[in-house]
């Protein structure tokens, strides 16, 4: 969940704001995996900004931060649900004291208690803070990953020539890269 970040982890002495990335394991029977990363950056302790008598003083310490990944994994590819939940999530934990587990323990929950909604017309709707996450299962005859997923995003990073383009070689079978400075959207692209 780090490959983002590079091999080599340090404190920052930035905050850095949150950044959500997706990706997708497949094993070696074509099985998919989907995963859902929200980087966080906590406040670490720090050297001591001097060499002092007293580094231990608070004036001396400096705000470091260190990256947390908070990740939910699900074969399920409700990759914008997922994306939401764990946004808000972390929302809730650092603006009320509303939480009574550590914050792993209600990802554990959408993942063990939260059933997947059965094929057909039904829908599972988990509320959090002022938002509804919705997760809805298409009847049988469609596949769950044409509606799960946010086509927008390909519509609204692409100009129609280059969109045109990709279609043509998806009908064709052409073999496709996609390039982005945004990591986060190569997944949902894809």
């Amino acid at each position: 969940c780090f490959t983002l970040l590079g091999d080599n982890i340090q404190p920052t002495g930035v905050f850095k704001l949150p950044t959500v990335h997706h990706y997708v394991l497949t094993d070696e029977s074509g099985r998919k995996t989907y995963g859902t990363c929200l980087t966080i950056w906590t406040e670490c302790d720090g050297p001591p900004s001097s060499a002092t008598e007293n580094p231990e003083s608070e004036e001396d310490k400096k705000k470091e931060y260190l990256p947390t990944v908070l990740c939910l994994l699900s074969t399920w590819p409700y990759l914008t649900a997922f994306r939401e939940y764990l946004a808000q999530l972390w929302r809730l934990s650092i603006s009320t004291n509303t939480m009574k587990a550590p914050i792993e323990r209600y990802i554990m929950n959408i993942c063990r208690e939260v059933p997947a909604p059965p094929p057909g017309a039904f829908e599972v709707r988990l509320s959090i803070l002022d938002s509804a996450i919705r997760f809805w299962s298409p009847p049988a005859n469609q596949p769950i990953a044409y509606v799960a997923l946010p086509f927008e995003v390909l519509f609204q990073c692409l100009e129609l020539e280059n969109l045109l383009y990709v279609w043509y070689a998806l009908t064709m079978e052409r073999q496709i890269l996609l390039v982005s400075s945004q990591a986060s959207l190569l997944t949902v692209c894809a």
